[in-house]
């Protein structure tokens, strides 16, 4: 009797790189309509108090959401790779991969179990980025009406929670309290520049004005981006290492946030440290214990990083 095959999974490392990204142009991840402050702009960036332990000091800053970087670099990768579009009702077309939905505007053609079963062996993308629950037993159950049981075996080889995680980035603790240094005080304005723009509707010629809160350039934020490492996709690393680094150079080439067609959102990684965990062992080293001063010199080295990772697995000397 046909039964499932066995489901297990084992984290080797975690591959840590702290990132130093620098805005070059004015900078919008919106919060929304502003609080309505007499004078104040229309519209603000995301923000939030933090302390900042060089002067002890309590400021209201600009941040990236790790989901703004993560979607952005998404987002790019998928459209970079030219994967394919789903729709679940013919109307709204996404990258996302999930059972039944349409993958043709001119038929009635739906994702059945044994493609999408396949497509998701073969997109590194969706599992290092995370894709959507679906119930496993009945997928399982499908195949086998479908004699193709192997396929379920092939998927569990490579099946793993999502892969790369992506913090938030605040402003780096060196800008701020620099800013202190000067002026024995640091407020959210220290951020901050106003942006006047004019909306002209197309038909009436008339003129909306509007003022735009963004980060101006020159604020360095810092944050985390951790890979996770599982048994299962070890043999995928330099795949997986290479996918980030493209994601990475993707968003240096266009814009992170809003309103990037019109100038906004020009950013750069002017550092990166990558440290490598060991979760049996819990201790941490940094990977040649150097900085890299740009994603294209992290690039090409992404090959020996791979190989460091999966010898210390294994236990043989790179």
């Amino acid at each position: 009797m046909s039964s499932q095959p066995s489901i297990s999974l084992k984290l080797e490392k975690i591959i840590r790189f702290k990132v130093y990204l620098q805005t070059i142009t004015g900078l919008l991840i919106s919060a929304g309509k502003a609080l309505g402050r007499i004078g104040g702009a229309d519209t603000e960036p995301m923000s939030i108090e933090r302390t900042y332990t060089c002067r002890n000091i309590k400021v209201r800053v600009p941040y990236i959401p790790g989901s703004s970087l993560k979607g952005r670099m998404r987002s790019l990768l998928e459209i970079a790779l030219g994967l394919p579009l789903y729709s679940s009702d013919k109307k709204i077309w996404s990258h996302t991969l999930a059972r039944n939905v349409y993958v043709n505007l001119s038929s009635e053609d739906k994702l059945n179990s044994v493609d999408f079963v396949n497509t998701l062996i073969k997109t590194d993308l969706d599992r290092m980025f995370g894709y959507g629950a679906f119930p496993l037993n009945e997928v399982f159950d499908e195949l086998k009406k479908e004699n193709k049981t192997q396929l379920m075996t092939s998927l569990f080889t490579v099946l793993s929670p999502t892969s790369l995680l992506v913090e938030d980035l605040f402003p780096e603790e060196t800008y701020v309290c620099n800013i202190y240094e000067e002026n024995d005080l640091v407020t959210f304005d220290d951020f901050i520049e106003d942006k006047n723009e004019n909306r002209i509707d197309r038909v009436t010629s008339a003129a909306d004005h509007r003022t735009i809160g963004r980060v101006k350039p020159g604020v360095t934020f810092t944050g985390t981006l951790s890979l996770l490492v599982f048994d299962k996709n070890s043999s995928k690393l330099k795949d997986y290492l290479e996918l980030l680094v493209k994601g990475m150079v993707l968003i240096e080439k266009t814009y992170l946030g809003a309103a990037g067609s019109r100038g906004y959102g020009r950013v750069k990684f002017t550092k990166l440290i990558v440290y490598i965990y060991d979760p049996a062992k819990m201790s941490e080293t940094v990977y040649k214990d150097k900085e890299f001063n740009s994603v294209e010199e992290l690039s090409k080295d992404i090959e020996n990083l791979a190989k460091s990772v999966t010898s210390q697995q294994t236990g043989v000397k790179s």
